[in-house]
């Protein structure tokens, strides 16, 4: 199994820690968060059972999801970095085999990588979006927050409500169907108005096929936006697919109805 490490998770995860654990005065040496951040991804690498050395994935200029978001911008939210953001980021990219993307983000890289290598790979990452990508998958603990997997995510996936219907969760293109519906307030995509968690289960509750779940979406959007809502959708779920694979020219392959709409354009 080979691990594909969404390495700007930890560059925040790993500069932050360094800063709250070191307990003399001053800024952490960077040899601390040096320390860190390889005990971090050894740690990965025994939880996924890695067989083969990792790759470390990274952010790198431009993003097509600028051009695409029209309703609000994208990624709309100030960013603080660690002291040794950059540090880590530089360390990482001399000790490990990294890929660096441009013009999309990491998460699409490895979205890609874990389409083309099946199921000898796994995404490790904090980030919730990369459930929607079929294959292996796996989730750290931190803090408060559980592990997640290694789990293998099946094309469909799933949803679950939680118990007071604040938190929606779940896998696979009901997750990405889900997303649609209640928009992602960390990347600022507003998704459909008025649709939080409760709601966005309930239109997709019992669903066990991806056209059909299309098509609940859709009509939850036509229902708000009318002729407008097969444009609207669109946008909203090209900024939150996850690319799984380039076209010839090389550009970003973006999301299309699964199925033709009356309206479609």
């Amino acid at each position: 199994m080979k691990p594909l490490i969404d390495s700007d998770v930890l560059f925040y995860e790993v500069g932050f820690a360094a800063e709250a654990g070191w307990q003399s005065d001053g800024t952490p040496p960077f040899d601390y968060a040096r320390e860190m951040i390889d005990e971090r991804i050894a740690n990965i690498c025994a939880m996924v059972g890695a067989s083969q050395p990792p790759t470390l994935f990274i952010s790198g200029v431009g993003n097509f999801r600028y051009d695409i978001a029209k309703r609000k911008p994208y990624k709309d939210r100030p960013s603080n970095k660690p002291f040794h953001y950059y540090n880590l980021k530089a360390y990482v990219k001399a000790q490990y085999d990294t890929r660096i993307s441009e013009g999309m983000e990491a998460d699409d890289l490895m979205a890609i990588e874990q389409t083309r290598l099946g199921g000898t790979a796994i995404i490790c990452t904090r980030d919730k979006d990369l459930r929607q990508v079929p294959g292996w998958i796996y989730s750290w603990e931190l803090g408060a927050q559980p592990s997640f997997g290694p789990v293998l995510v099946d094309p469909l996936g799933s949803l679950r409500l939680s118990e007071d219907g604040k938190k929606l969760s779940g896998t696979g293109t009901l997750f990405f169907y889900a997303q649609c519906l209640t928009g992602d307030p960390v990347d600022s995509v507003p998704g459909l108005p008025k649709c939080g968690a409760v709601k966005a289960f309930n239109i997709l509750e019992g669903c066990d096929d991806i056209n059909d779940g299309f098509k609940r979406v859709l009509e939850a959007y036509r229902g708000v936006y009318g002729p407008l809502a097969e444009n609207e959708l669109l946008e909203q779920g090209r900024l939150l697919w996850m690319t799984r694979e380039l076209n010839e020219d090389g550009s970003v392959k973006l999301w299309e109805f699964p199925i033709d709409t009356e309206d479609k354009k």
